[in-house]
């Protein structure tokens, strides 16, 4: 038995980071960090499935845990980016 993510594909809108137009809140770093929570999320719920025999397709578990995987390398790198930014603001002379 195959069992598919439940999500849909997602496109450049709404990649981690990114605000899609449509958002009413127009914080598009909290609507980023929800996004990389829900792909690890996903991750998890088919790595659970794998080792307990419901998912028979390993392919799937590995392309949920690689997108997983990214989305936190790009939240910790723009996380150093953003405190690189404040230390070089706090040693400018005023």
């Amino acid at each position: 038995m195959i069992i598919q993510p439940t999500t849909a594909p997602t496109s450049v809108a709404s990649t981690p980071g990114v605000a899609s137009p449509d958002k009413a809140d127009g914080n598009a770093f909290t609507n980023g960090l929800k996004q990389v929570e829900q792909s690890l999320a996903q991750a998890d719920q088919l790595g659970q499935q794998l080792a307990t025999g419901q998912l028979s397709d390993v392919h799937v578990y590995m392309a949920a845990a690689s997108k997983a995987n990214l989305a936190v390398q790009m939240t910790v790198a723009l996380r150093d980016r953003a405190v690189e930014a404040y230390q070089e603001i706090m040693r400018m002379q005023v």
